[in-house]
């Protein structure tokens, strides 16, 4: 497949270099210069509109909405301009009406997916990850090949705006779990235990869960300050879905009170 990747940070680096190892010609943009070392692999291309041009599959793996919306839909935005039977998987976490607001304006013959991914602490090492898809189900076959060279596992979750929809479902869990770990290992000190070993037992008790893993041996207070830098966007995000669909979400939002903006 010719698969264009706008995005080359954190996850989407890694992610379209898996792909172009798997034998897919991969075109990169990013807004920030990569180095010889990062950039292996992969074509890197001086614009959104190269990365774009003439692909099978193009993959977003941006920061917020505004910046997806930037790409495709804005004053340079390339959907307009992709060929029929492509498809355009967007990674951002965001709100559920904007992707279908994109999805539904895309030019005729042209896909648009929500496509989360996430993981779990025990497979970070192993570079796989689960892919949660809201969209086409024949979109989604068209960009399987690629798809699968990242994520053993897929699941389509629903129309357009359903692979948001699990993932702000999943990332407030995630903050909710983070912040009552890490009051539960304050618990911990209080009562005289060691924060990490304690953080370690819990692993095989009942009370674990898989954010648990995180306090084992890193620093809890730049950990937090890391969780927020990324939650808060996306904790919001599902506070004000939930609120717009009339959900009692009171002690969750309780859990998740830091994490967000007003």
């Amino acid at each position: 497949m010719k698969v264009g990747w706008i995005g080359l940070g954190q996850m989407g680096l890694p992610t379209a270099k898996t792909i172009a190892a798997a034998g897919h010609e991969v075109r990169g943009y990013d807004v920030q210069a990569l180095s010889a070392e990062d950039s292996a692999g992969l074509n890197i291309v001086g614009t959104i509109a190269e990365a774009a041009d003439d692909c099978d599959l193009l993959c977003l793996a941006v920061f917020s909405d505004d910046q997806v919306e930037e790409v495709l839909t804005g004053p340079d935005g390339v959907i307009g301009a992709m060929k029929p039977g492509a498809v355009v998987a967007v990674f951002t976490t965001g709100a559920i009406e904007k992707i279908q607001e994109i999805a539904a304006s895309a030019p005729q013959g042209v896909s648009v997916l929500d496509t989360c991914f996430s993981r779990k602490q025990s497979e970070i090492q192993s570079g796989k990850l689960t892919l949660l898809v809201g969209g086409d189900a024949e979109a989604i076959d068209r960009a399987r090949p690629a798809f699968e060279s990242f994520a053993p596992r897929i699941f389509h979750v629903g129309a357009s705006g359903s692979g948001r929809a699990i993932k702000l479902v999943n990332n407030i869990l995630f903050a909710a779990h983070a912040q009552v770990a890490n009051d539960a290992l304050k618990l911990a000190q209080g009562l005289g235990l060691d924060r990490a070993s304690t953080a370690k037992a819990l692993l095989d008790c009942s009370g674990a869960s898989d954010v648990m893993g995180n306090f084992v041996e890193s620093d809890p207070a730049p950990l937090m300050e890391q969780f927020y830098r990324y939650m808060v966007k996306d904790v919001t995000a599902a506070a004000q879905a939930g609120e717009a669909a009339g959900v009692d979400m009171g002690p969750l939002l309780a859990a998740t009170a830091t994490y967000r903006q007003s």
